[in-house]
């Protein structure tokens, strides 16, 4: 008598998980298939995902080595949905298409169940579910860097929104956008996203940034005309010319959870983490250098910790130091210490003269303590390392 045991193997194949059938007197030659293709596409769900328009060949794995020349079969677990067509020799092929816009995309566009046998007489066999997915790939959401959420300026005076937006995903399909004003006798603003301010001082307006895609993602900015022009603007965070290089690994290396694009996407629910070893007196000191890709003249530095906000992981202070070239001497710009437990807003830390720089290095020098402690007790050392949430760089605007 056959009986079905559903077994994942997905910690001896990359591939994912699989289910099998063996018979009760062959156990120990037990055969067992998955495909390549098959991924945990839900909670505990492995099945296989296809692109709209991507027919896709299926690549069994079969296991033991010696049951690899075995023909394998594929077949509908039940009567077809119309779904995708299934070939004999594994091809799946999507029969779906994507509804005209402005109609919602389904996920997924629908759906099937396959079944993947192996023909060698013990019964195994593998069932997925199949999902075709629309080639279409939406705007998620549009974002605005914090230096961009609310423009100050005046009468006359123009402000680059553009710079400071970003839409998610990259690879949106239409990745355009839409500026408009609410109110144009305060400003008004391009489809370029300039901005340029038309009203009187005391004002206030506000853009929206609006995708052009079916999702209709938007986000909004806030304008007010002032009689003086903000003494420091934000720099917008530039991918494609900022790098960064510091003297110890990322904590949890080889994660993108710690790395230090994270301190510019405003959202310290991610962070940056040097590899330190011990805190709070921090063992070794970390430094991070930070190459903007052009000169600024540098003036305040943001600061906002991260989301988790338990003071002990959070930096208490922090060095300075800016060089104009890259073979330049570091000039030091100051000592700064941050305030504990305040994850919601930047705190706001000027050098004491704006200096022209292409380079900045950030030295972590210790972090907040524990109820208790004290940075002169050595029994207060413990392992760790300290969390930075989100940075902003301003340049000095006069």
């Amino acid at each position: 008598m056959k009986k079905i045991n559903y077994l994942g193997i997905g910690m001896l194949l990359s591939c994912g998980a699989l289910f099998t059938a063996c018979s009760d007197d062959d156990n120990l030659g037990a055969v067992n298939i998955t495909v390549e293709e098959a991924y945990n596409i839900e909670s505990d769900i492995f099945g296989i995902d296809v692109t709209e328009g991507e027919p896709l060949q299926l690549k069994p794995f079969i296991m033991p080595e010696s049951a690899r020349e075995s023909k394998v079969s594929y077949r509908f677990a039940g009567e077809p949905t119309g779904a995708i067509d299934l070939s004999e020799d594994g091809v799946i092929t999507p029969l779906l298409t994507t509804p005209p816009a402005p109609e919602p995309i389904p996920e997924p566009l629908g759906s099937d169940t396959i079944v993947i046998t192996v023909e060698d007489g013990s019964g195994t066999y593998v069932v997925y579910p199949v999902r075709v997915i629309s080639n279409i790939v939406v705007v998620s959401s549009i974002t605005i860097q914090s230096a961009g959420q609310t423009v100050e300026a005046e009468k006359d005076m123009t402000f680059n929104l553009a710079q400071y937006v970003t839409v998610n995903p990259s690879d949106a399909t239409d990745s355009s956008v839409t500026y408009t004003s609410d109110d144009e006798s305060v400003a008004t603003v391009d489809q370029n996203g300039v901005i340029t301010i038309t009203g009187e001082v005391g004002q206030s307006t506000y853009i929206h940034v609006t995708a052009n895609d079916r999702g209709k993602a938007t986000a909004t900015c806030t304008v007010k005309v002032a009689d003086e022009a903000p003494l420091y603007v934000g720099v917008p965070y530039d991918a494609s010319t900022w790098s960064f290089e510091s003297n110890l690994a990322n904590y949890m290396d080889g994660s993108k959870e710690c790395v230090p694009e994270n301190m510019f996407d405003d959202d310290n629910s991610t962070y940056y983490a040097p590899n330190i070893s011990q805190r709070p007196t921090y063992d070794p000191q970390a430094y991070l250098d930070i190459d903007f890709g052009k000169v600024i003249k540098f003036g305040q530095i943001g600061w906002r910790h991260r989301s988790l906000n338990y003071q002990w992981l959070q930096v208490h202070t922090f060095t300075l130091q800016g060089k104009l070239e890259a073979g330049d001497e570091w000039t030091d710009l100051g000592t700064f210490e941050t305030k504990a437990l305040q994850a919601d807003d930047y705190q706001l830390f000027q050098i004491e003269t704006p200096m022209e720089i292409q380079y900045l290095r950030i030295n972590f020098i210790k972090g907040h303590l524990r109820d208790g402690a004290s940075w002169d007790d050595p029994a207060s050392q413990e392992s760790g390392t300290g969390f930075v949430g989100d940075l902003q760089i301003y340049e000095y605007n006069r």
